[in-house]
C-alpha cells in the first residue's frame, strides 16, 4: 500500500489519525485564542523562576501552612501582597508576578480570588502545584 500524498510505503497500516477523521478536526469549544505574552524584565525567565524557587528563599511569606477561607484570600489583592487559590490550594503569588509570561496585570486578575476556573481555561496543561510549590501558604476551606 502506498500513501498517495508522499509516495512512502505504509506497509498496509492505515494512517492514524485519518486525514479527515474527528481526531484532526478542532473541537467545537476550542476556538483559536490569542495569547498575549509580555517582554519579561531581565532575570525573570522561567529558568530564573526555577532557580529562585529552589534557592531556599522564603517565598511563602507565612511561617507555616494553614487553612484559609475565600474571605481571607480576598484580603490579599494588591501587587505588594497577592494571593490566589488554585484547585483548593492557596498560593502567595507575589514573588511570581514578574515571572508570569502574561505579565503582572494578567496575573493580578486572580489576586484575592479563586483562580481555578481562569487557570484551567488558559493553562490547563500547566502543573500549578509544581510551578508554585514554593509559594504554597495553605488550603482553601469553606467560609464558616
Amino acid at each position: 500500500m502506498v500513501n498517495n500524498n508522499t509516495d512512502v510505503p505504509t506497509l498496509g497500516v492505515p494512517e492514524f489519525p485519518a486525514r479527515d477523521g474527528p481526531q484532526r478536526l478542532p473541537a467545537a469549544s476550542t476556538g483559536r485564542r490569542i495569547r498575549h505574552k509580555v517582554m519579561l524584565e531581565p532575570g525573570h525567565s522561567p529558568l530564573d523562576w526555577a532557580r529562585l524557587k529552589t534557592s531556599g528563599n522564603d517565598l511563602r511569606g507565612v511561617p507555616q501552612l494553614a487553612r484559609y477561607t475565600l474571605d481571607e484570600v480576598k484580603l490579599h489583592n494588591t501587587i505588594e501582597d497577592a494571593w490566589t487559590s488554585i484547585q483548593g490550594k492557596v498560593y502567595n503569588i507575589t514573588p511570581y508576578l514578574k515571572f508570569h509570561p502574561g505579565g503582572v496585570k494578567d496575573l493580578m486578575r486572580v489576586a484575592g480570588r479563586d483562580g481555578t476556573k481562569l487557570f484551567m481555561l488558559t493553562h490547563s496543561w500547566v502543573n500549578a502545584e509544581f510551578m508554585l510549590d514554593a509559594c504554597l501558604v495553605g488550603f482553601l476551606v469553606p467560609c464558616q
